[in-house]
């Protein structure tokens, strides 16, 4: 299982930490997704993080604000987004692949 945390209310301009450990199974596999979904919206996806962090994208929209992590001896992922716009606020989940764990979402 995935377990989140971080999130809640914030102003635009600010910054926001949303962290996502895993439970149960080896996290050091799988990479790491993490997607958000506004308000009577479908899911984006926001960010990729391979499993030993080579490789990490992001969507254009957080592109220059965002930063992403992993560590993998303590099971957790992070998602680091700054300058936060309006746009930004969405219901925040990591999951991973291909082991299709997701977590429970994250509200900012």
């Amino acid at each position: 299982s995935l377990e989140e945390t971080g999130g809640g209310l914030r102003a635009a301009g600010d910054f926001v930490l949303l962290s996502c450990r895993g439970y149960g199974f080896r996290f050091a596999i799988p990479s790491v997704r993490w997607y958000r979904q506004a308000a009577g919206g479908t899911p984006e996806w926001v960010s990729y993080i391979s499993y030993n962090s080579s490789v990490i994208t992001f969507v254009q929209s957080v592109q220059g604000r965002a930063n992403a992590s992993r560590d993998n001896s303590q099971s957790e992922s992070s998602l680091f987004l700054s300058a936060l716009q309006p746009q930004d606020s969405a219901r925040y989940y990591c999951a991973t692949y291909p082991h299709t764990e997701t977590g429970k979402a994250s509200e900012l």
